[in-house]
């Protein structure tokens, strides 16, 4: 394993550490029924379970979103979302919070076989929630952007389910959204160096290398209505949530960029509608997505 990887490592401890200040300080939204650690695959592992929450008081079947972490695709759980989707749970959706295991100990492509086998659970256990099936989001930030993004590839494409070994799934989104979108990750630059950790060391010889940027899938995807979000302060994402808006129009796919500048005096961060989901511009990114929703389920 090469140096890179530890120096990424110290990173994420720095970030876990203020990950975990931030959730303490932050309050639960009341009158949300939670249910907790689900297994979507047999093996006994943590990070194949998911949580589902919905409003303790509602009338009928609600919409559905599900959400992907990001971390890097080597740090976190779905316990670093939850205060995220319980805000989305409030505004009377069904939200289902999944993890996944993470790099080193497995590759995206294997990642995105866990997303998979995920969404097909959901799939099959829709009916013990109160779901509209027929409405879902699919929504991810970061490097969960990433994930969320090829499976909704993945999940209109037999030809990619095939190159990345990933079974078939009933799912069809109503809409996506990709929170500060990590999605080109055969670009170089900052990128360029853990990507042998990612996809492994001879992923140049893989079927998947002609595949690890967004824009290569989309000849072969039928991808629903997208929101896309970033800011002036997300130097990891904003310029490929700038590339991934043209790349979608060019493909025909609605989608919609609220690209922040500098807001009330101060650059917004990565990540900014999911880690402060109860500020104002968390709110109306939030809002947002939530529109194009809203939308793509009344064409």
């Amino acid at each position: 394993m090469s140096i890179v990887f530890p120096i990424m490592r110290v990173f994420w401890n720095h970030v876990k550490h203020t990950d975990q200040v931030r959730l303490a300080t932050q309050t639960e939204p009341e009158g949300i029924a939670r249910v907790y650690n689900l297994p979507y695959l047999d093996t006994g592992n943590p990070y194949h379970t998911i949580d589902v929450y919905y409003p303790m008081e509602h009338d009928g079947p609600m919409p559905v979103i599900i959400d992907i972490h990001g971390g890097g695709w080597m740090y976190g759980d779905k316990e670093l979302n939850r205060m995220y989707c319980l805000n989305l749970a409030k505004r009377g959706y069904v939200v289902f919070n999944m993890s996944y295991r993470l790099v080193p100990q497995v590759t995206i492509k294997e990642q995105l076989q866990d997303v998979m086998a995920a969404m097909c659970w959901i799939e099959a256990h829709m009916g013990d929630y109160p779901c509209r099936s027929e409405r879902i989001l699919l929504t991810g930030d970061s490097a969960g952007a990433q994930l969320a993004a090829f499976t909704a590839a993945l999940l209109t494409s037999k030809e990619l389910r095939g190159v990345f070994e990933v079974p078939a799934c009933g799912l069809k989104l109503t809409a996506l959204g990709l929170v500060s979108p990590v999605i080109y990750l055969n670009a170089g630059g900052y990128m360029g160096v853990y990507t042998t950790q990612m996809w492994g060391k001879n992923y140049k010889e893989l079927p998947t290398y002609p595949f690890m940027n967004i824009d290569a899938l989309l000849p072969f995807a039928k991808m629903p209505p997208t929101f896309l979000v970033s800011s002036s302060g997300d130097f990891m994402a904003k310029d490929m949530a700038r590339r991934a808006y043209a790349d979608f129009q060019k493909f025909g796919i609605p989608v919609t960029l609220m690209d922040f500048p500098t807001f009330e005096g101060e650059d917004l961060p990565h990540v900014f509608s999911v880690i402060y989901p109860e500020s104002k511009a968390g709110v109306m990114a939030i809002e947002g997505m939530l529109q194009v929703f809203e939308d793509a389920g009344s064409c």
